[in-house]
């Protein structure tokens, strides 16, 4: 029997209800909200065992969906790895009736490359190899004259869904997207298609996407390290494989194996559907039963890994990499569900909450290393308390782990107080309330019950846990799971080795972009009742209130007590290259009297959030919090500013760790990618060169950042509120009595570099991938402009549909990730820019800005992509409204355009009539553009030589990019 027999057989299979239900440990329904539940939520099994979770929020007319598989990395077939996290992708492929113009003649030629794929996962010899890839491309070719690539997202994007995409992790594998609430039944139906009979087809071009995700991986300096201490802790377990797989099974993959994996793991007794937003339960749970209801469950496997060993003593792994050095420490606690679990929660927030924990006070506010930090990890098999450290420039990683040792044992032995778990306690409190703002943190609850096999209930009453923890209890979990047995990695910095993943002989796929299968057409037509915009007005959105500084933008909150309040000012270090080292000091200082410690848990136990910050023009405070601690924060605030509290070695310890830090940018690929692309498009004017050099570090004087700091609320400038007060109530807050305001300075328009001809910009480092990045200036803002650049940006970049991912990733799969658009000053007179983005193999570099190049300067006319773009626009209009917190932002930025009022009420009216004729002529001006190149990349692997077909090849090191 071959494999495709075996594979019908296995989906074919009957199954008795008792199978299936008594190996699915599914949560209990619960038809009506538990008491004091704030999400709402129910919870509702399918007869086919599909289990559903509702929460409604009528904040806009959205709904979020996903759909939550219990399979992740952990469930991966030991000889293939990575298997989940390949079956997340092709299931973006489409099914027998989606993806495809005719399902059984395609099916002729995927069957072939199925069995191909089989003969190539046992085959070792080079040239039998391959000459099977050579017969799987010409099948490939055979099989794409009837598919229709990415048709899935082509109807969501119609049908104006957004967020489309998945992510797999090591116990689940999840779908998520965001869709107008009229569209539910669309997207039931889409579902229930795309699972219930999926098609794997391209799997070619897909293969190769998965290798571009996983050199990104590779290129990744805290995926290195994280990947040696997980194999330090769990050994031979599942959890110790990176979710990618290895490099060895990525190279050999088998379709069969994948049918395998789905037919056993994508059963709706195994699922979960998620959705919260602006719904009517009843209906929606009846849409869902109408078009998922008909899946046929499967009785599960159980499971079984290998016992993970105990670790009696330390378990020490070292990597090298190109990086700042790095350790992390973890110690093995408790899985999910084990009553442990709120304790140890509790714990890592009494040693790390981002403001007064142990670590924050005693690590980073006193600067003994560079940054630190902890972090539980629960996972269904196992639980993990991970504490990090950066060292500083001349402190050892050895010194760094001393450090964090001495933390462990003074949490051991209860250095903390009562007071602290209050505060900690009022922080979660916090966290909650922020959740139900939005329809994304509500799913993401939901999806951790089902994925974890936790009751609704239980889920719901963990706030009132984490409130009974006690002091008593933190200690107690300290030392029972903090002893000898723990795994240490360290990151030093060195050359790593990196695997060679060479680019396969595939032919370009040809996508033809006006295909479209009979059920999309179906799917488009599904009855939606229509839903008007909704546009921001002055006095019933926002109010705002003139002050002497400038003026208060305020809108009210709907759903809880929590405020924001933020004040900016048009000035940066633009204008003072010094500022943001003020900004830095103050973040380090007290209030009066208050020390800097007793200021930051001052403030955590009043729940607030209090930060300062420093642009390239614009700079800035914020606060956050209850709305009973706004006065208290506000004078705190202020008394910080005018009187900031710096312990004596303050300023010398933060600048000797920002010199340390000049080192670790220029070896970090972040970092050099940013100046690169800085210096290609600014030049002289990059941001990057007004960071201070290391000898004006040195020179800096307390007492003159201290003058800018009680300068700092001088200026005029504007505030933003959102929270339950009037805008004059916050007006006469802010009031600063007998205060002069001085002017903001001019403001110099952002400019980029217009090079005589074409130029490619080189900088080399020794990587897996190339960091592309192109672009061109174009002129300054025009306002009556916004409705071109807006289809310009969706057709070509506008999702998975787009030109862009169409012809970069899905038809030639030159790169994971690819990008291009036009983008906008923010102020007129600010010039704008043709930009592009792709990360790519390094022998993949020239095909790739080719490609790139030509789509954005002379895009091709697809009247049917065009369409789709045209309509993902129009239902953004008609059904993402701007949420309360994003209105005073995006009024500040249209008075920032010189706009007094909401624009996207004529731009909606003027993108109706939009056609892709106007599209091509605004894109005529791109033609003749010069384009600058600049890539960061292994000029070993890159071709050098047929770079310079570009344009004139520039090379610039490391420390031409940054001024120190």
């Amino acid at each position: 029997m071959n494999f495709l027999a075996a594979l019908a057989l296995i989906l074919s299979f009957p199954v008795m209800a008792q199978d299936w239900a008594s190996s699915s440990r599914l949560p209990a329904p619960l038809p009506a909200p538990v008491p004091g539940d704030p999400m709402q939520a129910t919870v509702h099994r399918l007869p086919n065992g599909l289990t559903v979770y509702l929460s409604p929020n009528r904040q806009v007319p959205r709904i979020t969906a996903h759909i939550a598989v219990r399979a992740g990395g952990a469930q991966d077939p030991a000889d293939s790895t990575g298997m989940a996290h390949y079956l997340e992708h092709m299931l973006f492929k489409g099914s027998k009736r989606l993806g495809t113009l005719d399902a059984a003649k395609e099916k002729v030629h995927l069957d072939r490359i199925a069995a191909l794929y089989e003969t190539l996962f046992g085959e070792t010899d080079v040239e039998k190899r391959s000459s099977l890839y050579a017969e799987i491309d010409r099948e490939n070719q055979a099989a794409a004259k009837f598919a229709v690539p990415n048709e899935l997202d082509k109807v969501y994007k119609t049908l104006g869904i957004t967020g489309v995409n998945a992510y797999t992790s090591n116990e689940r594998t999840v779908y998520t997207c965001d869709m107008p609430k009229n569209r539910l039944e669309a997207w039931a139906k889409l579902e229930a298609d795309r699972f219930a009979a999926p098609v794997f087809r391209l799997f070619q071009s897909e293969l190769e996407t998965v290798y571009e995700e996983k050199n990104t991986w590779l290129d990744d300096a805290g995926t290195v390290i994280s990947e040696a201490l997980d194999k330090a802790l769990y050994k031979d377990h599942p959890y110790a494989t990176p979710i990618l797989g290895t490099i060895e099974h990525l190279k050999n993959p088998s379709l069969a194996k994948m049918y395998e994996f789905y037919a056993s793991h994508y059963v709706p007794n195994n699922m979960a559907v998620v959705l919260a937003g602006d719904f009517e339960p009843e209906q929606a749970l009846a849409l869902i039963e109408k078009h998922l209801g008909a899946w046929k469950p499967k009785a599960l496997s159980a499971d079984r890994h290998p016992a993970i060993p105990p670790l009696t003593k330390p378990e020490r792994v070292e990597v090298r990499y190109e990086s700042e050095e790095m350790m992390l420490m973890a110690w093995p606690t408790v899985p999910v569900s084990h009553p442990d679990a709120d304790a140890v929660t509790v714990m890592d927030m009494v040693v790390s909450n981002a403001e007064s924990g142990l670590v924050d006070l005693r690590l980073n506010q006193a600067q003994k290393v560079k940054t630190a930090g902890s972090t539980p990890g629960f996972r269904n098999e196992a639980g993990v308390w991970t504490m990090w450290a950066l060292p500083k420039e001349g402190q050892t990683l050895e010194e760094a782990e001393a450090l964090l040792m001495g933390m462990v044992a003074d949490l051991k032995k209860g250095d903390f107080s009562e007071e602290d778990l209050k505060a900690i306690v009022l922080d979660f409190e916090i966290g909650e309330k922020y959740k139900l703002e939005s329809n994304g943190s509500r799913v993401s609850e939901m999806v951790d019950a089902f994925a974890e096999y936790a009751e609704w209930p239980e889920r719901a009453a963990r706030l009132e846990r984490l409130r009974r923890v006690t002091k008593d209890d933190v200690v107690r979990v300290a030392n029972k799971y903090l002893g000898e047995g723990r795994a240490v990695a360290y990151r030093r910095k060195g050359k790593p080795v990196i695997p060679s993943m060479t680019k396969p002989a595939f032919t370009k796929v040809d996508i033809a972009p006006g295909r479209e299968s009979a059920f999309y057409r179906d799917v488009i037509r599904t009855p939606a009742a229509p839903i008007e915009p909704k546009w921001v007005k002055k006095g019933a959105d926002y109010v705002e209130a003139p002050t002497a500084f400038g003026k208060v933008v305020a809108v009210k909150n709907p759903v809880n007590d929590l405020f924001s309040l933020s004040y900016n000012i048009e000035r940066g270090r633009r204008h003072d290259r010094a500022q943001c080292a003020a900004v830095g000091l103050w973040g380090k200082s007290g209030a009066g009297e208050l020390s800097a410690d007793a200021l930051k848990r001052r403030l955590y136990a009043l729940g607030i959030k209090m930060n300062a910050w420093c642009g390239e023009a614009r700079s800035g405070w914020s606060l956050a919090g209850p709305d009973a601690s706004l006065e208290p924060a506000l004078a705190l605030l202020r008394t910080r500013f005018q009187s900031p509290n710096v312990e004596p070695g303050t300023l010398e310890k933060m600048t000797a760790i920002w010199i340390g830090q000049h080192k670790d940018s220029k070896i970090d690929p972040g970092a050099i990618n940013g100046a690169l692309t800085e210096w290609a498009e600014r030049g002289a004017e990059s941001a990057v060169l007004l960071d201070l050099s290391d000898a004006e570090l040195k020179a800096l004087k307390e007492s003159d950042l201290k003058a800018a700091l009680a300068d700092f609320p001088a200026w005029q400038g504007r505030a933003a509120y959102v929270g339950p007060r009037s805008a004059e109530a916050v007006a006469e807050l802010l009031k600063e009595p007998g205060a002069a305001y001085k002017p903001a300075p001019e403001r110099r328009p952002v400019t980029y570099v217009k090079p005589e001809g074409p130029r490619v910009i080189f900088t080399h480092r020794d990587m897996v991938q190339s960091n592309v990045g192109l672009y061109a200036a174009d002129g300054t803002v025009e306002l009556e402009r916004s409705v071109d650049y807006r289809f310009y940006n969706n057709y070509m970049g506008g999702g998975m549909s787009s030109v862009i991912f169409q012809e970069v990733r899905e038809a030639r799969s030159l790169a994971y990730s690819a990008w291009g658009g036009y983008g906008t000053g923010s102020r007129p007179g600010d010039e704008n820019r043709l930009m592009g983005r792709l990360g790519c193999q390094a022998d993949k570099t020239i095909d790739a800005v080719e490609l790139l190049g030509k789509l954005l300067k002379d895009p091709p006319a697809f009247e049917s992509r065009f369409k789709e773009a045209k309509e993902s626009i129009l239902q953004t209009y008609r059904t993402d409204p701007l949420t309360f917190r994003e209105v005073p932002g995006a009024v500040l930025a249209w008075e920032d355009l010189g706009l007094s009022e909401d624009p996207r009420p004529k731009r909606f009216e003027r993108s109706k009539g939009y056609t892709l004729k106007d599209l091509l002529a605004f894109s005529k001006r791109f033609k003749d553009k010069a384009l600058t190149v600049h890539i960061l990349g292994n000029r070993e692997r890159v071709d050098m030589k047929a770079l310079t077909k570009f344009g004139t090849l520039t090379e610039k090191t490391v420390d031409e990019l940054f001024p120190y």
